[in-house]
């Protein structure tokens, strides 16, 4: 009787032992209900609404290519027709397209990378109604000096942020350059009177110093506050409700609290992001897994969209750095594979891009790269704004 019920205890915990193995091994997949990803606007427009789900839907398996500046100019053009460097080399445009409206906020024509306002309008109209995605930055210029965004001093605070805040010297100033941000928003307007959904994502890289609402400029709680009077100011006073925010710090925290060390709120938030260009240039993709991986989960927890919203590698002179370095640590893990979008930064010349075009040594590398099962670019994915109880992707089956 002994010797059964020993055995019959063995059995048990190999059971349990199995149990626990196969809970561990179910997919993120498994784990999300996309019922639950709901976007921090209560008002957000339909468009909206079904983006976010779009997004955890495909999350889990897929990741979205991302390309600044994309359709405006490549290493060697100016001006195109429906053309990219991507599309160039591949037959498709990337699936999510970013932009910058820094200059807005002073009237200028164009922005601070001379792309005309007029036509990024219309170029960010045309993905709309292609189902792609758009994503935008905004190097503000410093309300209160009149400069540019970067700092001349790194080391020491300029106190800019605690000035346009509410009841701030300069607030009245700061609410002028939202003003103009938000007519720009209400001007990207379909045919059909719809307002094209933005995932917008201001203040970023903000746990540098580089920038003046950078982290040695401005306290915890003054940065939460800057980030909330923005939503509030565009979703409320101005009735904006085609928009997703994102936060996205850059590289140097170490877990989860850090990285959530000036996160707004969830009320605001809704792409968990991150802007990496150091680790892979410095040799530590493991570096880049945890980011990932530590935002991943961050995004899991919170039932939000986890992207690498900024990356790359200037010139590419490491040809396989798409495959080898950049999908090695984006296929790492379930968590690395949750991420929804890569950004690639933006293709300026021949001095400075981040994506080859097709006489570039690395096109080859990045043929391979989209190939892979994960990865989606525009010609993959369905219309991004319409409702699905399951997504159909073109040419992708995992």
């Amino acid at each position: 009787m002994k010797n059964r019920t020993t055995h019959f205890l063995r059995l048990i915990a190999k059971a349990d032992l199995l149990f626990a193995v196969l809970l561990l091994c179910q997919s993120v997949t498994a784990q999300r209900d996309v019922s639950k990803f709901i976007a921090s606007d209560k008002m957000a427009d339909t468009g909206i609404v079904n983006l976010y789900r779009n997004m955890a839907m495909l999350a889990p398996d897929y990741i979205m290519i991302g390309h600044q500046d994309a359709l405006s100019y490549g290493i060697n053009w100016k001006k195109g027709t429906d053309r990219s460097d991507i599309k160039d080399i591949t037959g498709s445009h990337p699936a999510v397209f970013g932009w910058d409206i820094g200059g807005i906020e002073l009237g200028n024509p164009v922005n601070l990378d001379s792309v005309p306002f007029d036509e990024m309008r219309k170029n960010i109209i045309s993905v709309y109604l292609k189902g792609g995605i758009n994503t935008i930055s905004w190097h503000d210029n410093n309300p209160v000096t009149g400069k540019s965004s970067w700092v001349d001093d790194k080391n020491n605070s300029n106190g800019i942020v605690v000035k346009i805040l509410p009841g701030g010297s300069h607030h009245e100033e700061f609410k002028k350059q939202l003003d103009k941000v938000a007519d720009f928003i209400k001007s990207l307007k379909a045919p059909d009177g719809s307002l094209a959904p933005i995932v917008f994502r201001p203040w970023h890289e903000n746990s540098g110093n580089w920038f003046w609402w950078g982290a040695i400029h401005c306290s915890v709680e003054e940065y939460k506050s800057l980030y909330r009077f923005t939503v509030d100011y565009l979703r409320n006073t101005h009735q904006l409700h085609n928009l997703l925010f994102a936060y996205s710090p850059d590289v140097g925290f170490k877990d989860a609290a850090g990285y959530l060390e000036r996160y707004p709120g969830d009320d605001l938030v809704d792409i968990i992001g991150l802007d990496d260009y150091n680790s892979l240039n410095t040799g530590h993709p493991e570096k880049l897994v945890s980011n990932l991986e530590i935002i991943a989960q961050i995004a899991i927890d919170k039932n939000k969209i986890a992207a690498l919203t900024e990356t790359g590698c200037n010139r590419l002179e490491r040809k396989d750095y798409f495959t080898k370095e950049m999908l090695s640590c984006l296929d790492h893990s379930e968590l690395t594979r949750s991420i929804s979008w890569v950004l690639f930064w933006r293709n300026a010349d021949e001095k400075q891009h981040f994506m080859p075009d097709p006489r570039h040594p690395a096109a080859e590398n990045f043929k391979e790269f989209v190939k892979n099962k994960h990865i989606l670019m525009l010609n993959n994915i369905p219309d991004m704004y319409k409702y699905y109880k399951k997504l159909n992707l073109t040419g992708k089956d995992i």
